[in-house]
């Protein structure tokens, strides 16, 4: 049963965000200049994997992120229980006809207008994701994985998802090994 997780690529946000510092409200953020190098760099690594499916949130970062890494020729299964938890503008999702406007090639059809976390909104705006709320959803799709016998799957995703799901906080692009039946 081997799962791959798949952290996204820099993005823009990554590339300017300071702790400590406003936010610098870049919503849905993109992959930066150095995002798109790191992709391609990490394409032979995810290559020699084997792999059946993939498995992408539907943030922009992991879209391009999972674009770059296996192309337009693979079917990728879009699921917002592995987006990024709310805690800035960059993740801050975009409603799926957006979405399907940029990734023609992909099906956004499951997801639902608002598919981010929604609730009491901050200063900014943004209606901060909490904790329990990311724990929940990493459960969920450790149980779906169980349930669903999946295996030889990619999972592209994000930094705080992974680190719920493994305790690992991994770094751009890094590939870790899962199994869903440690939990």
């Amino acid at each position: 049963m081997t799962i791959y997780l798949i952290r996204h690529a820099q993005s823009t946000f990554n590339a300017v965000f300071q702790a400590g510092q406003p936010d610098p409200m870049i919503f849905d953020a993109p992959l930066s200049a150095l995002g798109e190098r790191q992709a391609n760099e990490a394409r032979d690594k995810v290559a020699a994997l084997d792999l059946r499916d993939v498995i992408v949130s539907p943030l922009t970062r992991t879209l391009q992120t999972a674009t770059l890494l296996f192309g337009e020729r693979r079917t990728f299964q879009i699921n917002a229980l592995i987006r990024e938890q709310v805690t800035n503008s960059c993740d801050v999702g975009r409603n799926p006809l957006e979405l399907a406007q940029d990734y023609p090639h992909l099906d956004f059809s499951g997801l639902q207008e608002h598919w981010w976390h929604d609730g009491v909104v901050d200063e900014r705006g943004i209606a901060v994701e909490p904790y329990e709320v990311l724990q929940a959803r990493a459960d969920a799709f450790a149980s779906y994985l169980r349930d669903h016998k999946i295996r030889s799957t990619a999972v592209v995703s994000h930094g705080n998802f992974i680190r719920v799901l493994t305790g690992i906080q991994p770094g751009n692009c890094q590939i870790i090994e899962f199994d869903p039946h440690g939990q």
